[in-house]
């Protein structure tokens, strides 16, 4: 009996501060994660003059159509600084040399096939088997 009382006593606070910090940091976990959401689904892809412009909200590029060379599509895990992508399966530019970036449009097809109009010479394949 005694030595349920001791941890009772001793594990109680522990526990009750666990409690505390958890409710103290969830409001801000759901914050961080919801407004990330948002910024990564105002994402837009536009194709206007023969250029491709992509824009986040903290970021932007735009590159020539003719400078790509290829597109593959599949599922990346990518490095800081070349994503505009919002998903897990992408689409992975590569343009000039050996510049590429990564996208995830909403109609992949169309997107493709739009690009190929413009340049024929873009190689289009799905590398992982999806």
């Amino acid at each position: 009996m005694w030595c349920i009382f001791v941890a009772v006593v001793f594990m109680a606070p522990t526990i009750l501060i666990g409690l505390l910090a958890i409710l103290w940091v969830s409001p801000l976990f759901l914050i961080v994660v919801l407004l990330s959401r948002y910024l990564w689904r105002k994402m837009t892809y536009t194709i206007d003059d023969n250029v491709l412009s992509i824009s986040a909200p903290l970021k932007s590029l735009v590159i020539g159509i003719d400078s790509i060379k290829k597109i593959q599509r599949g599922k990346y895990w990518v490095e800081r600084g070349r994503n505009y992508s919002a998903t897990y399966i992408k689409l992975r530019i590569i343009y000039d040399r050996t510049n590429y970036i990564y996208v995830s449009p909403e109609d992949e097809k169309s997107f493709v096939d739009t690009l190929q109009a413009l340049n024929p010479n873009i190689e289009y394949s799905s590398e992982r088997g999806l």
